[in-house]
């Protein structure tokens, strides 16, 4: 059934629908792939215990500062205003910085004076750094946020993903000289220099002639609504985090590993994290800008647009379906084929360790992520003050449960506990954003859609059985030829997959993988 839309809300759609893949897309892959292969180069000049320090210890200090600075004011400002409130909203978006730079200052000092302090030099110039580098990029969050409103929803994709390969191949370079931490602190400098600079370069270009950018540096006018909103947002971020990264809070609080497993574990993590942030983030990032756009936040769904409500149920549903089909084909093959990846990706250290086991685990923890991420997405971007704070005190107990669990699994199974402890994470917030769906639209029609038909389970269950067997005869043998032959079989399998899952969906489904658009619009042309 075609749905229509207002006139503005078309307008909308136009403007802001995400991730056009014909135009842009493919730019954005390719820079990531060569981002990839760059990082499976650097992983075999420097050490695990290195690595384990960098991804895990300094990083967790860097996203620390960022996340609890930034997300707040993101979904505040990023919700749909009248154009009167813009003032307000710079303000709210320059006080970001000041709070980054305590927040930073107070963090360094715990990093470097109170946790266990690893054999390695350059340690405590790296804690610094990485956190000037976290307070440096709020100054990109300014143009970041108009560039969003203004619908330049291209612009932050490229801009990230410029700096990231700039960074990842000026690490690589230095790494040839120094294989301590000196060439990850270069990156660092490099990736938030690059990140400010680009950023301002395109408000610079792409900005009105009447925008407000600069009227939060001489009048701070904050209203209390949304000051009360931020704070709100605040409590819910720092839950958040704990529960996104809480595994890594362990590690570098409790010691309950070594730097060398923590090194292992993350490599491991952030190559499952690229399928993530390829496969989920983006899309995740601006479907949530569609929702805020398209309801307003707060409002019943009986007073919401019905066209406009139409759209988004439509929308929420084939974002659902998509992520659990994409996470259900990446765990049935990541079973057969995680040491193998290993192996191609990190060499022969990599797959001979505990990597191969931590990433069979992470295909399931993929899978959740994805329908977590879209389900939440249209929860906050639509939730009022009041269903926001109800959230914020579901998720108090239940993040020192999930610490606990952390703790106790990693004590049982090592590194895996943790990943069992995020999968448990992530199944029960599903299961309040689910809640909150079927609540809003009234019916568990958007859930019901999420589920794959028989034919579909079928034929995953076939193609995943014979790749399972494949690897128990062909890769065993350690040959080219027999790794050579499971490729093939699983590579010829994963198209009759496709082929499969294609011809069991509706026309309605089809149109939306099509461009990830429920309605055939064609997205501003920057």
């Amino acid at each position: 059934m075609k749905v229509r839309c207002s006139l503005q809300d078309r307008e909308v759609l136009r403007m802001l629908y995400p991730l056009n893949f014909k135009e842009h897309e493919r730019m954005q892959v390719f820079l990531k792939l060569i981002s990839f292969l760059a990082n499976g180069y650097l992983i075999r000049l420097v050490s695990n215990e290195v690595l384990g320090v960098v991804y895990i210890r300094l990083y967790l200090l860097y996203a620390t500062i960022q996340i609890l600075s930034r997300e707040p004011l993101r979904k505040v400002c990023l919700a749909k205003h009248p154009p009167e409130q813009w003032p307000q909203l710079v303000s709210l978006i320059w006080i970001s910085i000041p709070f980054s730079a305590v927040l930073g200052c107070s963090l360094t000092l715990l990093w470097v004076l109170v946790l266990e302090t690893p054999d390695l030099p350059h340690y405590t110039a790296g804690c610094v750094i990485f956190a000037v580098c976290a307070v440096m990029e709020l100054f990109a969050e300014p143009p970041h946020v108009y560039l969003l409103n203004k619908h330049f929803v291209r612009s932050p994709i490229i801009v990230e993903a410029v700096a990231s390969l700039l960074q990842t191949l000026i690490t690589v370079a230095v790494a040839h000289y120094s294989s301590s931490l000196v060439p990850f602190i270069v990156g660092a400098v490099v990736y938030s220099v690059l990140y400010v600079m680009v950023y301002w370069i395109i408000y610079r270009i792409k900005r009105s002639k009447d925008d407000l950018m600069f009227y939060g540096l001489s009048k701070i006018s904050v209203s209390p609504e949304h000051a009360s909103l931020t704070i709100s947002f605040l409590k819910q971020t720092v839950l958040k985090q704990v529960l996104t990264m809480g595994e890594d809070y362990v590690m570098t609080f409790l010691s309950v590993v070594t730097f060398a497993q923590q090194g292992v574990f993350s490599t491991v993590s952030r190559l499952a994290a690229i399928v993530i942030r390829v496969g989920f983030k983006h899309v995740e990032d601006s479907y949530y800008l569609f929702f805020a756009q398209m309801l307003r936040r707060g409002l019943p769904p009986d007073q919401q647009g019905r066209d406009a409500l139409k759209t988004c149920k439509e929308t929420l549903g084939n974002l659902l379906r998509f992520n659990a089909l994409f996470g259900l084909v990446v765990t049935v093959y990541g079973l057969s084929y995680a040491r193998l990846a290993l192996l191609i990706y990190g060499g022969q250290s990599l797959a001979s360790s505990d990597g191969p086991w931590l990433l069979q685990w992470h295909c399931p923890y993929i899978a959740v992520c994805g329908i977590n991420g879209v389900s939440e997405c249209f929860y906050f971007a639509t939730m009022s003050q009041m269903e926001v704070e109800n959230y914020n005190l579901k998720l108090l107990p239940f993040s020192a449960c999930f610490l606990i669990l952390s703790v106790v699994l990693s004590y049982l199974f090592g590194t895996v506990g943790f990943i069992l402890a995020n999968i448990g994470n992530m199944a029960i917030r599903i299961f309040f954003s689910l809640r909150y769906t079927a609540q809003y639209f009234g019916g568990l029609d958007t859930l019901y859609r999420t589920l794959p038909n028989i034919p579909q389970l079928m034929i995953i269950a076939v193609c995943g059985c014979t790749a399972l067997l494949s690897k128990l005869v062909l890769e065993s043998t350690e040959s080219p030829l027999g790794y050579l032959c499971h490729i093939i079989i699983g590579g010829l399998s994963f198209v009759l997959v496709l082929l499969t899952l294609w011809e069991c969906e509706d026309l309605s489904f089809k149109s939306f993988l099509k461009s990830l658009n429920p309605i055939k619009m064609r997205t501003k042309t920057e």
